[in-house]
């Protein structure tokens, strides 16, 4: 039977991911991670982890971004910035982040591969912030084989009004799904219509501050429109397997 949630992922009464203590449950983490290609962690991160965070990307927009041509997207307005990629390129801090051996036994002991950093980004979605559509990393990233992931960090509390990610349960485990329509800005995604043939159960990111959860580059994710007074800011850790290799399409 499919299951009533996924064919409107734009519905604010998704039910959340359920919480998994890194500390203390990394072979639960693991299983769900293989069964469902998304799971949520806590205590990797504390306040003072985010406090820095936040401050490394704030001097960073602030003393750098003004001077770039690459790896900075704003919004229409032209001012607010609202992806900033490549972080570890023009910061040592988050070089040392994705490079953090505590990081690399946790990838590791969820995925079962050894992990090699990828690449660090901040994304702030604004009240108002556009639909991002549901897609595949995989699709666009050309790892082989396909073991890559995002560690993806909630740095302030993520609340339902706030457009927080949607995850198709276990849609890591299809083949790359057509992704044939575009938007606004090009960016190509997969239709509702193709969605709906497959019936993936769906779960929001709603959560807590600090809250990283740990997405397979195969597993479906969108987001709908920041309807909340808030940003919502986030950081992206990507890992690759140590043995991968990058292909171009």
């Amino acid at each position: 039977m499919t299951d009533p949630d996924s064919t409107d992922w734009r519905k604010e009464a998704i039910p959340g991911l359920s919480v998994v203590h890194a500390g203390t449950e990394r072979e639960a983490a693991a299983r769900q991670f293989a069964d469902q290609g998304i799971v949520r962690l806590t205590d990797i991160f504390d306040e003072t982890g985010l406090r820095r965070i936040q401050e490394e990307v704030a001097e960073h927009i602030r003393t750098e971004v003004p001077r770039l041509d690459r790896d900075v997207y704003r919004d229409p307005d032209g001012t607010t910035v609202r992806v900033v990629n490549n972080l570890q390129r023009y910061r040592p801090y988050f070089a040392r982040l994705l490079s953090d051996d505590a990081l690399l036994d946790l990838v590791e002991s969820i995925t079962g591969w050894t992990p090699l950093p990828f690449y660090a980004e901040y994304f702030a979605k604004v009240p108002g912030g556009a639909v991002a559509n549901p897609h595949q990393e995989r699709a666009f990233e050309y790892v082989d084989p396909p073991q890559y992931i995002h560690l993806w960090i909630a740095l302030e509390d993520i609340t339902p009004d706030q457009g927080p990610l949607r995850f198709w349960l276990g849609s890591h485990k299809q083949d790359v799904l057509p992704h044939t329509e575009r938007d606004f800005s090009g960016m190509q995604y997969i239709p509702d219509d193709v969605l709906e043939q497959h019936g993936f159960p769906v779960r929001a990111g709603v959560g807590s501050a600090g809250d990283t959860f740990v997405l397979d580059s195969g597993t479906i994710h969108a987001s709908s429109l920041n309807t909340g007074s808030r940003p919502r800011p986030s950081l992206v850790l990507a890992y690759r397997g140590a043995d991968t290799e990058l292909r171009t399409a």
